[in-house]
């Protein structure tokens, strides 16, 4: 196992949808909650995570999990709950509504990986999946992003443009799993 750090498996989400997150984003720094683009020293895109590990060999998985993403551009990625993580981290989320082919394609990049690796996180795994796309991190006032997000259109009819495997934290794309 190569990795020293945890790696995630993310569907980036098409141009529009990524441009929407982007704007609840910047309103959400502009309200005093820092969102997931304004993390320091992070180059984060708008995503919906399919695994998150902490140890293997780069290479190796981006070889797995390429035949299981090749049909995963234009994934429906619905955006249609807000949500809240009860967990240390805190985080906000826009709830991806799942399909029985967005299950599929995270169970089979699981069943990829998971001999490759180790420390595949517990949310991550099949029949564990709350599938999203994370607004922001740390929130102390869940009805201050109550109050932004829900200024802005509902729900965001997103889709995946690509995969790529990707350093965590800090968003920083390692590996280019499909075609853009």
């Amino acid at each position: 196992m190569e990795a020293a750090v945890p790696h995630a498996v993310e569907l980036f989400l098409d141009e529009r949808a990524d441009h929407q997150i982007r704007q609840i984003w910047a309103a959400l720094d502009a309200y005093g909650v820092t969102s997931l683009g304004s993390v320091p020293q992070s180059r984060y895109r708008p995503h919906v995570t399919l695994s998150v590990f902490e140890h293997g060999n780069p290479s190796e998985v981006a070889d797995a999990v390429r035949p299981v993403l090749a049909t995963s551009v234009g994934l429906t990625l619905p955006l249609a709950a807000l949500g809240f993580f009860l967990t240390e981290e805190a985080p906000a989320f826009l709830g991806v509504v799942p399909s029985s082919r967005l299950l599929a394609v995270q169970r089979a990049v699981h069943d990829a990986i998971e001999p490759l690796v180790d420390g595949i996180w517990p949310y991550y795994r099949p029949d564990a999946l709350l599938p999203h796309c994370t607004l922001a991190v740390g929130v102390t006032d869940k009805a201050r992003v109550l109050d932004v997000v829900t200024r802005f259109p509902a729900p965001i009819p997103a889709r995946a443009s690509s995969a790529h495997l990707v350093e965590i934290p800090g968003g920083y794309s390692s590996i280019q799993l499909t075609p853009a």
